[in-house]
This record gives C-alpha cells, sequence and structure tokens, in this order.
C-alpha cells in the first residue's frame, strides 16, 4: 500500500525539483510516490525528473502540453494519486525526513481527513528558516474549523502576519473522491484557499501541529503581478456562493468571517480592475467601476491608500523589475 503520494507540480524549477524530489524519497516512511508535473517547462526540469524517475520507480513525470498553472497540474496528479494520503509540495521546497509519517500518524490518530503542520519560512535554499505561526497561536494540535480557517487568511495590522492559506496539507484521497473536490484550474491566485474551503465546508475534520516539517521557501519576486482581477472576481463570485450556504450553517462565525474575508477581495478586486482599465485607456470601463456599486468607489480608495507607499517604494529603488527565475505564487488570499 502507498501511504502517501505528493503531488510536485514544476515549472522551470531546475534549479530546485531535485532537492524536493529528494526531501519525500528520504522520509521514514518509505511507502510513498512522488508525481511530477512538468508544467510545460521551457528548462531542463522534464529530462531532470526523467533522470530521477529512470533511478527510483517512486517517482512518475507526467508532462502538460501547455503551461495551465499549478491548480491544472494537481488536478492531474491527484487523478492518478494511488496513495492513502494527497500531500502537497512545491518544486522549490522540501519536506523534513519525517513529515509524512508524523502527519499520517496523527490523521490517523484523530481520524482527520486533513493534516498540516507549521511552516519554516526561509528567503532560499540555505538561509536560516523561522516558523510561520507563533507558539501561542498554535501551542499543541488541534482542529481547525471552517471559520478559524478563513479568520486565519485575514490581514493582520497589529498581530504577527500568517496565513493559514499558505500551509500545503496532507488530505486524505478517498475524502476527494469522494466529494469530487478538485482545484479550479482558472485560478493561479487564492486557489489553495478555495480548494480547502471548500474541503472544510464539506465536513473536512482538519487538525493542524505546532511541528514545523514544511521548509517553505520566499524567493525575490514571487509576489509580482501575481493577483489578476479574474481571479479576485472569482474568489469573491466563490465566496458569495458560500455565503448563501452558511445561513444553515450551524457555526454562526463563518459568515460573520466570510463577509470580511470577501470584503478584502472585493477592495483589491475594484482597485485591480480600475487600474488595469486605467492602464488600457478603458476610461469608460473605469468609470463603471467607480459607480458599479455603493461600496466600489470606497474600495478603490482604501486599496489606492494600502498601494500608495508600496508603489512609492518601488519606485524609489528603480522601479518594477520582473524576476528573471521562475517563481511560484507565495500570496494567500
Amino acid at each position: 500500500m502507498i501511504r502517501a503520494s505528493v503531488v510536485l507540480p514544476a515549472y522551470n524549477a531546475e534549479a530546485f525539483v531535485e532537492r524536493a524530489i529528494a526531501s519525500v524519497l528520504g522520509q521514514t516512511e518509505p511507502a510513498v510516490e512522488v508525481l511530477v508535473v512538468d508544467d510545460a517547462s521551457t528548462d531542463a526540469t522534464a529530462s531532470l525528473v526523467a533522470g530521477i524517475a529512470a533511478r527510483d520507480p517512486r517517482v512518475r513525470l507526467m508532462r502538460q502540453e501547455v503551461n495551465s498553472g499549478p491548480g491544472a497540474a494537481r488536478n492531474r496528479a491527484i487523478a492518478e494519486a494511488r496513495g492513502e494520503w494527497i500531500a502537497l509540495l512545491d518544486a522549490d521546497d522540501s519536506f523534513a525526513p519525517h513529515r509524512i509519517e508524523t502527519l499520517a500518524a496523527l490523521g490517523d490518530r484523530r481520524g482527520a481527513d486533513m493534516v498540516s503542520d507549521n511552516l519554516l519560512l526561509a528567503t532560499d535554499d540555505d538561509a536560516p528558516a523561522s516558523p510561520m505561526i507563533p507558539r501561542d497561536a498554535l501551542p499543541e494540535p488541534r482542529r481547525m474549523t471552517a471559520s478559524e480557517f478563513v479568520a486565519g487568511n485575514i490581514g493582520r495590522r497589529r498581530a504577527p502576519r500568517f496565513s493559514y492559506g499558505f500551509m500545503h496539507p496532507m488530505i486524505r484521497r478517498q475524502f476527494l473522491a469522494m466529494h469530487a473536490l478538485r482545484y479550479d484550474a482558472r485560478n493561479r491566485f487564492g486557489e489553495d484557499f478555495l480548494f480547502y474551503l471548500a474541503g472544510l465546508m464539506r465536513g473536512a475534520a482538519w487538525w493542524i501541529t505546532p511541528a514545523a516539517l514544511y521548509r517553505y521557501t520566499i524567493r525575490p519576486g514571487s509576489l509580482t503581478e501575481v493577483q489578476t482581477a479574474a481571479d479576485l472576481n472569482r474568489i469573491r463570485l466563490a465566496e458569495q456562493h458560500l455565503l448563501e450556504r452558511t445561513r444553515r450553517w450551524p457555526d454562526p462565525a463563518l459568515p460573520r468571517v466570510l463577509r470580511r474575508h470577501k470584503a478584502g477581495i472585493e477592495r483589491r478586486y475594484y482597485y485591480r480592475a480600475f487600474t488595469d482599465a486605467l492602464k488600457a485607456q478603458a476610461f469608460s470601463d473605469a468609470l463603471t467601476l467607480l459607480c458599479e456599486s455603493g461600496n466600489s468607489l470606497r474600495h478603490i480608495a482604501l486599496e489606492s491608500a494600502v498601494q500608495a507607499p508600496i508603489i512609492l517604494g518601488k519606485a524609489a529603488r528603480g522601479g518594477y523589475h520582473r524576476s528573471r527565475q521562475p517563481v511560484k505564487v507565495k500570496e494567500a488570499s
């Protein structure tokens, strides 16, 4: 029996994909498979993975003909997975050697459908790492509710900033099959948030542990141009649909935090759509957005105030520069 299928999307990841795969093959739980989906890379990613697969039958390579994003890549791997658990791993991250064994044991002990750990945040492969979630916020293993998950993805101004949407849980394959759960392949921003929340809304028991066993690398440039208006609009429409379902939800906190989260998404959506219209000189579209709802003008003004110092800071450093290295989306919704 395969204990865990590790789903690993890879796009132009020749610099770090071998390390990610090695961290899985070196697990204390040997009954694993690694499903690498090469998302139409233009570098040597596919050939590197093919070489590893030739040496170790636990590694399988799948190739996308067209770059389709991490959601589509994960969906393809999930469809072909054979393990009891589906474990998510990004190509430039890595697992601690006992991660799969630890999380699977927690899941079995608690009868969980989803299990996750804290993250070790690092700025590059060899840099010192620190836990994302402070110890006082997660002192011991506990079950996470849907309302807590959404609240943990709402930006904080004073408290330490962390986001539950950054976590990479292991999910029982049987649970995904039972509920036909898949990623929204259209989104390259917030796709994890929507996927995890969909699981919770279908009754998933999600347990988290303070042990930090997932090394999460934040690379320069990873937040550049990742929030499209179309992505943000799909998230706000999905949340509106969820709000209609939560009228009968037993936890009264869920609709309240969903409305707060949706307000933040709408603020960013209107700002992004408005500025995109201005850049395209589609002034009639920009005017329509200003007047589209009773709050659209307020949303645009508030987000403009938030973005102004960021824009000025980038201008002072010499303007906007796209990273030359391929990077993954590191922003949770």
